[in-house]
Protein backbone atom coordinates (compact mmCIF):
# COMPACT_ATOMS: atom_id res chain seq x y z
CA UNK A 1 0.00 0.00 0.00
CA UNK A 2 1.08 3.50 -0.44
CA UNK A 3 1.93 5.95 2.00
CA UNK A 4 -0.15 8.93 2.91
CA UNK A 5 1.57 12.54 1.70
CA UNK A 6 4.08 13.75 4.31
CA UNK A 7 3.41 17.18 4.96
CA UNK A 8 6.91 18.18 3.90
CA UNK A 9 7.90 19.15 0.56
CA UNK A 10 10.64 18.11 -1.29
CA UNK A 11 11.26 21.36 -2.81
CA UNK A 12 14.24 23.40 -1.73
CA UNK A 13 11.74 26.76 -0.67
CA UNK A 14 14.10 29.74 -1.48
CA UNK A 15 13.78 33.32 0.06
CA UNK A 16 12.17 36.01 -1.88
CA UNK A 17 13.80 38.51 -3.78
CA UNK A 18 13.92 41.82 -2.10
CA UNK A 19 12.33 44.11 -4.35
CA UNK A 20 14.58 47.40 -3.94
CA UNK A 21 11.75 49.40 -6.85
CA UNK A 22 9.91 51.25 -4.05
CA UNK A 23 12.68 51.93 -1.76
CA UNK A 24 14.56 53.40 -4.68
CA UNK A 25 11.50 55.46 -6.16
CA UNK A 26 11.34 56.73 -2.72
CA UNK A 27 14.76 57.85 -2.42
CA UNK A 28 14.28 59.34 -5.62
CA UNK A 29 11.21 61.60 -4.43
CA UNK A 30 12.83 62.62 -0.91
CA UNK A 31 16.76 63.40 -1.84
CA UNK A 32 15.43 66.28 -4.27
CA UNK A 33 13.17 67.85 -1.42
CA UNK A 34 15.80 67.84 1.20
CA UNK A 35 18.42 69.49 -1.13
CA UNK A 36 15.42 72.15 -1.65
CA UNK A 37 14.72 72.74 1.99
CA UNK A 38 18.35 72.71 3.11
CA UNK A 39 19.89 75.98 4.07
CA UNK A 40 23.63 76.45 3.57
CA UNK A 41 26.11 78.49 5.66
CA UNK A 42 26.79 81.50 3.96
CA UNK A 43 29.95 83.40 5.77
CA UNK A 44 30.28 86.87 5.30
CA UNK A 45 33.74 88.85 5.99
CA UNK A 46 34.53 92.39 6.94
CA UNK A 47 38.02 93.46 5.93
CA UNK A 48 38.87 95.96 8.60
CA UNK A 49 41.68 98.23 8.52
CA UNK A 50 44.29 98.71 11.15
CA UNK A 51 43.31 101.43 13.89
CA UNK A 52 45.57 104.04 15.30
CA UNK A 53 44.47 106.72 18.29
CA UNK A 54 43.74 104.68 21.69
CA UNK A 55 46.87 105.43 23.75
CA UNK A 56 47.20 102.05 26.80
CA UNK A 57 48.05 104.71 29.06
CA UNK A 58 46.47 105.56 32.69
CA UNK A 59 44.85 108.19 31.47
CA UNK A 60 43.49 106.68 28.31
CA UNK A 61 43.28 110.25 26.37
CA UNK A 62 43.31 109.88 22.59
CA UNK A 63 46.51 110.78 20.48
CA UNK A 64 46.27 112.69 17.53
CA UNK A 65 48.79 110.48 15.45
CA UNK A 66 47.72 112.56 12.13
CA UNK A 67 50.72 111.90 10.06
CA UNK A 68 49.62 113.29 6.69
CA UNK A 69 46.31 114.73 5.82
CA UNK A 70 44.57 111.52 5.31
CA UNK A 71 45.22 110.43 8.50
CA UNK A 72 44.35 114.30 9.68
CA UNK A 73 41.35 113.70 7.37
CA UNK A 74 39.79 110.49 8.43
CA UNK A 75 36.57 110.03 9.80
CA UNK A 76 35.39 108.49 12.88
CA UNK A 77 31.99 107.44 14.12
CA UNK A 78 31.92 107.71 17.43
CA UNK A 79 29.24 105.48 19.52
CA UNK A 80 28.70 106.16 23.38
CA UNK A 81 25.79 104.45 25.82
CA UNK A 82 23.86 108.18 25.09
CA UNK A 83 24.25 109.30 21.03
CA UNK A 84 26.45 108.65 18.53
CA UNK A 85 29.16 111.43 16.86
CA UNK A 86 30.63 111.83 13.28
CA UNK A 87 33.92 113.54 13.85
CA UNK A 88 37.36 114.12 12.38
CA UNK A 89 40.47 116.21 13.96
CA UNK A 90 38.72 119.17 13.20
CA UNK A 91 35.39 118.31 15.51
CA UNK A 92 32.67 116.49 15.62
CA UNK A 93 29.22 116.03 14.68
CA UNK A 94 25.94 114.87 16.67
CA UNK A 95 23.60 111.77 14.84
CA UNK A 96 21.78 110.94 17.23
CA UNK A 97 20.35 109.66 20.84
CA UNK A 98 20.26 105.97 21.38
CA UNK A 99 16.76 104.85 21.99
CA UNK A 100 14.89 101.27 23.28
CA UNK A 101 13.54 99.42 20.76
CA UNK A 102 12.02 96.46 21.41
CA UNK A 103 12.73 92.91 20.23
CA UNK A 104 12.17 89.17 20.90
CA UNK A 105 15.20 88.78 23.13
CA UNK A 106 13.79 91.58 24.86
CA UNK A 107 13.77 95.87 25.56
CA UNK A 108 17.85 96.75 23.97
CA UNK A 109 19.60 100.58 22.92
CA UNK A 110 19.90 101.30 19.49
CA UNK A 111 20.73 103.90 17.29
CA UNK A 112 19.12 105.95 14.32
CA UNK A 113 20.75 104.41 11.39
CA UNK A 114 18.74 106.53 9.20
CA UNK A 115 20.10 109.67 10.15
CA UNK A 116 23.62 107.88 10.15
CA UNK A 117 22.81 106.94 6.75
CA UNK A 118 21.94 110.59 5.42
CA UNK A 119 25.17 112.32 7.90
CA UNK A 120 27.45 110.06 6.59
CA UNK A 121 26.59 110.68 2.86
CA UNK A 122 27.38 114.23 3.98
CA UNK A 123 30.29 113.59 5.25
CA UNK A 124 31.94 111.39 2.49
CA UNK A 125 30.68 114.05 -0.06
CA UNK A 126 31.81 116.69 1.74
CA UNK A 127 35.30 115.01 1.91
CA UNK A 128 35.51 113.82 -1.75
CA UNK A 129 34.29 117.32 -2.50
CA UNK A 130 37.25 119.32 -0.92
CA UNK A 131 39.68 116.89 -1.56
CA UNK A 132 39.66 115.05 -4.73
CA UNK A 133 43.15 113.41 -4.52
CA UNK A 134 42.39 111.92 -1.20
CA UNK A 135 40.84 108.36 -1.85
CA UNK A 136 38.16 108.04 1.31
CA UNK A 137 37.75 104.65 2.27
CA UNK A 138 38.74 104.34 5.81
CA UNK A 139 36.45 104.70 8.74
CA UNK A 140 37.76 104.29 12.11
CA UNK A 141 34.31 103.50 14.09
CA UNK A 142 35.16 104.50 18.25
CA UNK A 143 32.93 102.86 20.87
CA UNK A 144 32.50 101.58 24.54
CA UNK A 145 32.74 98.29 25.82
CA UNK A 146 29.11 97.79 26.29
CA UNK A 147 27.79 98.21 22.68
CA UNK A 148 25.74 95.25 21.07
CA UNK A 149 27.33 93.44 18.39
CA UNK A 150 24.64 94.06 15.84
CA UNK A 151 25.18 97.98 16.40
CA UNK A 152 28.17 97.84 15.52
CA UNK A 153 27.81 96.06 12.16
CA UNK A 154 24.16 98.19 11.22
CA UNK A 155 27.34 101.11 11.12
CA UNK A 156 29.54 99.27 9.54
CA UNK A 157 27.09 98.76 6.54
CA UNK A 158 25.30 102.27 6.81
CA UNK A 159 29.50 103.20 6.55
CA UNK A 160 30.42 101.26 3.52
CA UNK A 161 27.21 101.92 1.71
CA UNK A 162 28.54 105.58 1.92
CA UNK A 163 31.05 104.58 0.23
CA UNK A 164 33.65 103.90 3.52
CA UNK A 165 34.44 100.47 2.73
CA UNK A 166 37.95 99.75 5.23
CA UNK A 167 36.54 100.15 8.37
CA UNK A 168 38.27 99.83 11.68
CA UNK A 169 37.14 99.43 15.25
CA UNK A 170 38.73 100.80 18.43
CA UNK A 171 36.91 99.81 21.74
CA UNK A 172 37.86 102.02 24.42
CA UNK A 173 36.28 102.81 28.24
CA UNK A 174 33.65 105.32 28.26
CA UNK A 175 35.58 108.12 29.95
CA UNK A 176 37.33 107.90 26.86
CA UNK A 177 34.82 107.68 23.72
CA UNK A 178 32.97 111.20 25.41
CA UNK A 179 36.37 112.77 25.57
CA UNK A 180 36.58 111.91 21.83
CA UNK A 181 33.08 113.05 21.40
CA UNK A 182 33.54 116.38 22.74
CA UNK A 183 36.82 117.53 20.95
Amino acid sequence: MAQAASKRSHRKKHPPQLDLLPVMNLFCVIIPFLLLSASFLEIATITMAPTQGIRQGATGATTNLARSEEERLQPKVIMTSQEMFIGTTAGTMHVCYTFREQRPEGEVLTYDFDSLAVKINDVYNELSRAYPSIDFSKITILTVEETRYDNIIRTIDVCADAGFDEPGLQVAPAATVNRAAQQ
